[in-house]
């Protein structure tokens, strides 16, 4: 399927996953340290904020969720107040929850002790062992229920204790009389492989404790396309996505590699539950029938949006997903595109400045304009007036250049970082688009002034500021139309 990857995305919405494995909750304790325990040489952490983020099989029905698709959760955890959080937020993600909460085993918790960014401890807890028999059985009616209500089987296994031999022997059971596709994520894939899953992800500590293999830092980009049939003949998984951390990710089917897609490069990583973002983009993008080469593509994709997000486990959501793979076109269209990728620089800290108008003959004072613009933040996003709009502003010889050829100009210059085509009959300001982007900073031509933009309240009300820049003296569009032909009357302005 040749679909692009926004429109592969728009597909998630219609599948139905039943996401199975071991529920652990993530605890932040995040606070400042400034000085040493005088007891021993660790640091004093001055606690300022405490977090729960889901973790485990939980993150994976959350990204599933977040991704669009229509999630039911099953899973064990023990009858304490661990449990309730966390069934609280995956319910609060309108995710259908079947966990039994057994008296006899504690949730698992992972705490994690941060100083700004810096990770200082990990304190774990909760019970690790085999789920007893009676709540095995109890899981067992429940996945008898569910497979036939889902589209996929998503199994996430962090060797916790909830995916025994009988339930896994159950799901073997039941795929014979209800066929659906089944995704493995595990430590242990080897388990799984009477599955024949439709796909499988391990990463490279995994891949190597499965092979009997060397640990590499440096080569693998040689050693991990050999893995591929001895891997297969493991989990017989058709198609498998092996992630190699700063070696991006490399995708096999029955065995044979097909691909490899590198990292995203990325100033700020955060990788705590990457490969649960990565794993649940991909089954999505698979089961939604993109290539193996496109679902690494979407998957890596979506990888990158939730390491990007600091400060918390990470996670993707459709939009945000959207917007990551818009970022590579320059051109934007709709309001939901727009604010989707202005919400995803936002995550990155990225400073937005705004301008705009009918950029008909692009001469150097625009060039200038432009790039001063662009210096004074992050992303530069331009609105282009349509031709319509251009005409009621300029008058009817103009625009000289329609709006296809004016995009083109302005796409190929280096400091902008996207188009948006605006103007209405009844509008033709900028106030619909200010809205949507909510700028850092508005920039205008020193011809305008603060108090003569009608856009400028807009601005400061968002929380932004207008600066005006000056402009090139003796460079105007409506200068040169008048030196080529002087017998056109014009509207003044550029």
């Amino acid at each position: 399927m040749n679909c692009l990857p926004d429109e592969m995305v728009a597909q998630f919405k219609n599948w139905k996953v039943l996401v199975i494995g071991d529920l652990i909750l993530d605890h932040y304790v995040q606070g400042e340290t400034q000085r040493l325990c005088p007891e021993g040489p660790v640091p004093i952490v001055e606690v300022m904020a405490r977090q729960y983020a889901l973790g485990g099989s939980a993150n994976v029905a959350l990204n599933f969720s977040c991704l669009s698709a229509r999630v039911t959760y099953c899973s064990v955890a023990g009858a304490d107040a661990e449990a309730a959080i966390a069934i609280k937020m995956l319910q609060d993600q309108h995710i259908h929850v079947n966990v039994l909460k057994d008296p006899g085993r504690s949730t698992l918790l992972k705490t994690r002790v941060v100083a700004g960014r810096q990770l200082l401890a990990r304190f774990d807890s909760g019970t690790t062992g085999p789920v007893s028999a009676d709540t095995a059985d109890w899981l067992k009616d429940v996945l008898m229920q569910e497979i036939p209500r889902h589209d996929a089987i998503i199994i996430s296994d962090y060797d916790k204790g909830t995916l025994t031999p009988a339930v896994i022997d159950l799901i073997k059971q039941m795929k014979a009389t209800h066929p659906r596709y089944i995704a493995v994520d595990s430590k242990r894939l080897e388990w799984f492989r009477e599955l024949e899953p439709d796909f499988a992800k391990p990463n490279y500590g995994e891949a190597l404790q499965l092979l009997k293999e060397p640990f590499k830092s440096d080569d693998r980009m040689e050693q991990v396309p050999g893995f591929g049939r001895p891997l297969y003949a493991l989990t017989r998984a058709r198609v498998l996505a092996l992630t190699v951390d700063k070696d991006g990710a490399f995708v096999f089917h029955d065995g044979e590699l097909t691909g490899h897609c590198p990292p995203c490069k990325q100033e700020q990583v955060n990788v705590v539950g990457a490969g649960d973002v990565f794993f649940s983009a991909f089954a999505l993008s698979h089961l939604s029938g993109a290539s193996e080469l496109q679902a690494l593509d979407i998957a890596s994709a979506a990888a990158a949006v939730g390491m990007m997000q600091a400060d918390r486990t990470c996670c993707c959501t459709a939009s945000e997903l959207a917007a990551f793979f818009s970022q590579r076109t320059k051109e934007l269209a709709t309001e939901t595109q727009v604010r989707a990728l202005v919400a995803a620089y936002r995550s990155m800290d990225k400073k937005i400045v705004f301008t705009n108008g009918c950029f008909d003959i692009l001469h150097r004072g625009h060039i200038s304009y432009l790039s001063q613009a662009r210096a004074l933040g992050d992303v530069l996003i331009v609105g282009i007036n349509f031709d319509e709009s251009v005409r009621r502003l300029k008058g009817i010889h103009r625009p000289v250049n329609p709006l296809a050829d004016r995009k083109a100009v302005l796409a190929a210059l280096e400091c902008v970082t996207h188009i948006v085509p605006f103007g209405n009959a009844g509008d033709d300001t900028a106030s619909e688009l200010i809205d949507w982007i909510r700028p850092d900073i508005y920039v205008k031509g020193g011809d305008y002034s603060v108090e003569k933009l009608p856009e400028a309240s807009l601005v400061e009300a968002a929380g932004g500021r207008v600066q005006i820049l000056p402009l090139m003296p003796g460079r105007s569009t409506t200068g040169m139309i008048h030196k080529i032909n002087p017998s056109i009357a014009l509207k003044t302005g550029s």
